[in-house]
């Protein structure tokens, strides 16, 4: 009794090699992409850089601009990003809380099991010096935010640049003088 061969034939493999290596360029691509409308949503200022792995998530490429550096995440197509806002007013906070919660609205219908208060307000992470943890609704992580000298620095694991670029600009409308 013979087995049956276990390996790809060779055109196929090759295809598929092909394919996969498409598939990946094609991500790396969308990744440079979306750093460049996340650099666009902070007035055209900041910088693209390639992504070490150690230093931070396994990402296609980072960006460093003026309140915010974002990893381009490779778990996504380019379209996801972690991100860290550096130094928030407190102003900027509430309103990018109440912007996601706003997007993320609940209809509470009577098999509602999502979580009443995801994001931390301001007045919580005033009577706690530690990091709060942000969540989903679903009750999924999804960062964690911190008050420190009067400013927050928020960080968001893993998130739509779709979303992102609209933070970034409701960010700079709340602080610019």
């Amino acid at each position: 009794m013979s087995t049956p061969p276990t390996d790809i034939p060779a055109d196929l493999a090759h295809a598929l090699r092909a394919g996969i290596d498409a598939a990946h360029a094609a991500s790396a691509a969308a990744a440079h992409v979306s750093a460049t409308v996340l650099i666009r949503a902070a007035d055209g200022r900041g910088s693209v850089h390639q992504a070490w792995r150690g230093e931070g998530p396994d990402a296609w490429c980072q960006v460093a601009s003026h309140g915010f550096r974002a990893h381009l995440l490779k778990s996504g197509h380019g379209d996801r990003a972690q991100i860290a806002f550096v130094s928030l007013t407190t102003d900027a906070y509430e309103r990018v809380r109440a912007r996601v919660l706003e997007l993320e609205e609940c209809p509470h219908d009577l098999e509602c099991e999502c979580v009443d208060e995801p994001w931390p307000s301001v007045d919580d992470l005033r009577s706690r010096p530690e990091a709060l943890e942000i969540v989903t609704r679903d009750d999924e992580d999804r960062g964690f935010a911190r008050l420190s000298s009067g400013r927050i620095d928020l960080t968001l694991w893993d998130e739509s640049v779709r979303l992102l670029f609209g933070l970034i600009q409701l960010i700079r409308a709340v602080d610019r003088p």
